[in-house]
């Protein structure tokens, strides 16, 4: 099925909205720190915030016939060509800058020769404060011709000071023209003519035209280099820095980049599916900040995804980072380090800002082990031992360590929690999925610690691993319909409940190791919740189909994934049965890179390039004698 939007981006800068049926960015989306949020410009509903446009004296190229692919999984590219020109255009943002580049190129097919006007317009009416929810932000902006480069448009947002900008930095010299709803009849062509404003709810609207003379079989390329910055300055020289790099350049190295972190499995089929969702899950589940230049972690920068940048240690660490650990060790080692130190301050709260602050009070007990978790992933895929050693980390178990004791109940080896790791409120203090997670991450503690040598550590955490399980076993395994399964949540006065949740759900208890796949308890369990499962008119859970791929349902779900065109091709929240269309959960870019995690496993794939070295700094090969206690594979 055709895809109808596309998305791309880098540290930076996010373009979620590449809208197939205008050939326009709908919107730009970034992090600033300040606000703890993500922010999104966009254009309005009939005008993208930056679209191209091509002409023969005022008849315009049909550019909605265009041809799509997405270069490397990753970088969109459109086609059109009729009898008069053939056009070829890019869109990419290379890794480290604040901004993004678009190119056209054309070629003349007309006999003899002929005029063609090239250019791009946009519109800036809206702004929106992404964290969590999605909000208006007040503001003025303000449009005009930067006076250190000629030609080259800038708007700005500024508050009681400027706060961020976007300039337009074309390769050529174009005519260009700014106006704003305010001002309708008055139009910014040149740097004497100062400045245009537009308040909250009017558009303030750029042009950039060129025209350029061919004769058959010639060729012409533009670029126009779109930078991000607190202010006017820093926006123009942003945008000035590509020409500096060279953009060709810029995009050999960008290709580059990902030939080299793709997945490839053999299974042509899926390859798609694996590659956009493992590029997409990394760079939307991630970002620079632009005001600070901190990494953050978040749910989405998109705010087409119900929950817009904020932090869940459940889904940064258990679906983002194995995803981003997949294919970049290396980045894998700083998402960790940015979890043990900015957010280990509130380390377990169910919803954070992405600066660490609670946005969402409550305790959860999954997102309190995910951390844990996501160590103990690293350590064994990477073999480096020096994280370990790391003070933050150091500190960050130990904290999470007294947290974790705090909630075991006085007799028995089990852990309460108030959360789910969906949010949602706990049935029954003792959850069994979050019991087990705890038994997982007791053990991979214990492991870590035997590899460092600190073995009375070592010993008390199997010791109470194994308590763990025993509670589990005795208090969490109940009579059920199809025989002696695992509950879901118990109060240990008698009491419990029957379910599962999608998002951690039972039937991951055996890719935990917690049990094997035959084990009748397990087996029961999932036949429990499978027969809940049977009704899919309500749509069918993408989480669910993931879950699958870690457990005993591998071809059942490769088989619905091939079928499924989810979001445009990206992970989201549910799609319909029958058509494989999205239903909700939009841009969920952790999902994303769960999904990415969860069949790249599944299918046994490797990188395209080299396999990367796990980090960048602090890396020690670890000492011979531990070497076979290293597994490599990411269990």
């Amino acid at each position: 099925m055709a895809v109808k939007r596309f998305s791309t981006g880098n540290e930076y800068v996010a373009l979620p909205d590449v809208v197939r049926s205008d050939c326009g960015v709908h919107s730009i989306s970034f992090v600033h720190m300040l606000y703890r949020s993500a922010v999104e410009l966009c254009g309005t509903d009939g005008e993208p915030f930056l679209a191209p446009f091509i002409g023969f004296g005022g008849e315009m190229v049909d550019l909605s016939r265009a041809e799509w692919r997405l270069e490397h999984y990753w970088i969109p590219t459109f086609s059109v060509e009729d009898d008069r020109i053939k056009v070829f255009s890019r869109i990419y943002a290379p890794l480290g800058h604040r901004g993004f580049i678009w190119s056209i190129e054309i070629e003349s097919k007309f006999e003899g020769q002929q005029s063609v006007e090239v250019g791009w317009k946009g519109c800036w009416r809206d702004t929106y404060h992404c964290a969590s929810v999605s909000k208006q932000m007040r503001g003025e902006r303000f449009g005009s011709l930067s006076a250190r480069y000629a030609g080259v448009p800038v708007v700005e947002f500024k508050g009681a000071a400027p706060l961020f900008a976007v300039a337009f930095f074309p390769s050529e010299r174009m005519e260009v023209e700014i106006e704003s709803e305010a001002e309708p009849s008055r139009k910014i062509k040149d740097v004497a003519d100062g400045q245009t404003a537009a308040s909250d709810g009017q558009a303030i609207r750029y042009l950039m035209r060129r025209d350029i003379v061919l004769n058959r079989g010639e060729k012409a390329s533009l670029y126009l280099c779109v930078g991000l910055g607190l202010e006017e300055v820093s926006a123009v020289t942003s945008a000035a820095d590509f020409m500096g790099h060279g953009t060709e350049a810029l995009y050999t190295q960008l290709s580059s980049w990902l030939v080299s972190h793709r997945l490839t499995s053999g299974e042509d089929a899926l390859e798609r599916v694996l590659d956009v969702n493992s590029f997409y899950g990394y760079f939307y589940s991630q970002a620079l900040a632009i005001d600070t230049e901190e990494l953050v972690v978040l749910t989405a920068r998109s705010r087409r995804h119900g929950v817009t940048a904020a932090y869940s240690d459940y889904e940064a660490m258990l679906w983002s980072f194995p995803a981003i650990l997949q294919i970049d060790p290396a980045q894998a080692r700083r998402v960790l380090e940015y979890a043990f130190r900015r957010q280990i301050g509130n380390v377990g709260v169910r919803t954070r800002f992405v600066d660490g602050v609670v946005l969402e009070p409550g305790f959860s007990l999954g997102c309190l082990c995910a951390p844990i978790r996501a160590l103990a992933m690293y350590v064994r895929a990477t073999r480096d031992i020096s994280i370990s050693y790391d003070r933050g980390v150091q500190a960050g178990v130990n904290k999470i360590m007294q947290i974790l004791m705090s909630r075991k109940h006085h007799d028995t080896a089990l852990f309460s929690t108030m959360l789910l790791p969906n949010g949602e409120l706990a049935p029954y203090p003792y959850i069994t999925f979050d019991n087990v997670l705890v038994w997982r991450c007791l053990n991979d503690l214990s492991w870590m610690y035997e590899l460092i040598r600190d073995l009375d550590r070592s010993e008390e955490n199997k010791s109470l691993a194994d308590q763990v399980k025993k509670a589990v076993m005795e208090h969490c395994v109940v009579e059920g319909s199809f025989g002696r399964m695992f509950a879901y949540g118990v109060d240990l006065n008698g009491s419990y409940q029957l379910g599962d949740c999608k998002q951690s759900s039972l039937e991951l208890l055996s890719w935990f190791g917690f049990c094997e796949a035959d084990d009748p308890v397990y087996k029961n369990t999932l036949e429990w919740i499978r027969s809940l499962e049977s009704d899919r008119s309500e749509g069918l859970s993408v989480v669910s189909i993931v879950n699958g791929l870690l457990s005993d349902r591998k071809e059942e779900s490769i088989r619905l994934l091939e079928g499924a065109g989810l979001d445009d091709g990206i992970a989201c929240e549910s799609v319909d049965g029958e058509t494989g269309e999205v239903i909700e959960g939009h841009a969920y870019a952790t999902c994303a890179g769960y999904l990415a995690y969860a069949l790249g496993s599944a299918l046994g794939a490797k990188l395209m390039g080299p396999e990367p070295e796990p980090s960048d700094r602090l890396y020690q090969p670890p000492p011979p004698e531990i070497r076979d206690r290293l597994q490599p594979e990411v269990k």
